[in-house]
């Protein structure tokens, strides 16, 4: 058999093929079992022994080259079919497009609430000293927050060596359960007058339910000046929280205790007939501007603390705190 001319032929033929049906003849005459090349293998035990090896060989390999010609045009058919089926007239796919996290929502119309009343943003370590979180605040240790059922103690020690000359080199540490150890580290940095806001994540050890959590985010305010008052305070918060919640919220203010400030007081907001605990605030304390040495006698200030998650859960009628951090993707897709 004359494999030469067998490869010319079938590569002439395979030339005309100009569908995947006419490739599919094209196999079955070259190919194929009753094909000449299948016949001449099935008398190959008939040659004779000089002959057979060398026939056999060619035999081989011509029908390697024809399967490789057989493959690579089944490819280029195959590869040109899936184009011409394309309608390119046919809408594309919706591409998803991300979007931010209803907290970051919150935070960010906050922030830009009080950056455009003058406030500056500032941020401070959620790994805290006990001074600087309990210590400088007037937190003394017989207060509850000191119970390790309240905070979440870190078993290292800070090994920095301390500023302070009055306090020891290694300091218990413990995550955050408040900013507003952030206005002490400010305020012995800077000299009045100062406003800042201090956002960030917090932590306490408290049980989960519907409107607690482990950890939350928290927005923490200072305002240092001569001839603050809380008159003045009150119309400022007022003026922020319009431009958070809307120009017909209705506010109260009402007299609290927190160990930093004096007088303290909190903030409500009625919604739906009820009033809802907004922020707690007041006077900065005269024994903080002793600690960061300020002229008690020269500045005024007031600070304030408001958690985000709470005006996230006003603002867009959520009513479970744990959903902002299940990672829900039906409540994501909401927002």
């Amino acid at each position: 058999m004359d494999f030469k001319q067998l490869l010319t032929q079938a590569q002439n033929d395979l030339k005309q093929v100009s569908c995947e049906a006419e490739l599919e003849s094209w196999r079955i005459k070259y190919l194929g079992r009753k094909s000449g090349l299948a016949s001449f293998f099935k008398t190959l035990k008939d040659l004779p022994d000089e002959l057979k090896k060398g026939q056999g060989q060619q035999a081989n390999e011509a029908r390697q080259q024809l399967q490789e010609w057989y493959q690579k045009a089944s490819q280029q058919f195959s590869t040109s079919t899936a184009i011409s089926i394309l309608d390119y007239t046919r809408p594309g796919k919706k591409i998803t497009q991300g979007h931010l996290h209803p907290l970051t929502l919150s935070l960010r119309k906050i922030i830009k609430s009080f950056e455009k009343l003058g406030f500056l943003v500032v941020e401070g370590p959620e790994i805290e000293t006990e001074y600087y979180h309990f210590d400088a605040l007037r937190i003394f240790p017989d207060h509850p927050a000191r119970d390790m059922w309240n905070t979440f103690w870190l078993d290292s020690k800070n090994k920095t060596p301390s500023a302070r000359k009055t306090k020891k080199d290694e300091e218990k540490l413990l995550l955050r359960a408040h900013t507003s150890p952030v206005q002490i580290r400010y305020m012995e940095q800077h000299t009045p007058p100062l406003r800042i806001i201090s956002p960030g994540r917090c932590f306490r050890y408290e049980a989960t339910d519907a409107t607690h959590n482990f950890q939350f985010y928290q927005v923490e305010g200072l305002m240092v000046d001569e001839h603050i008052t809380l008159a003045g305070f009150k119309s400022l918060i007022t003026m922020a929280l319009k431009s958070i919640l809307g120009d017909n919220i209705l506010l109260r203010f009402r007299p609290s205790y927190f160990p930093f400030v004096t007088p303290g007081i909190e903030v409500d907001v009625k919604i739906a007939g009820k009033w809802i605990e907004l922020l707690g605030a007041g006077m900065v304390h005269p024994d903080l501007f002793k600690v960061v040495g300020y002229e008690n006698n020269k500045w005024q200030g007031f600070a304030f603390g408001l958690g985000v998650e709470r005006f996230a859960m006003l603002n867009f009628k959520i009513d479970d705190i744990r959903l902002f951090y299940s990672s829900d993707v039906r409540f994501l897709e909401q927002f």
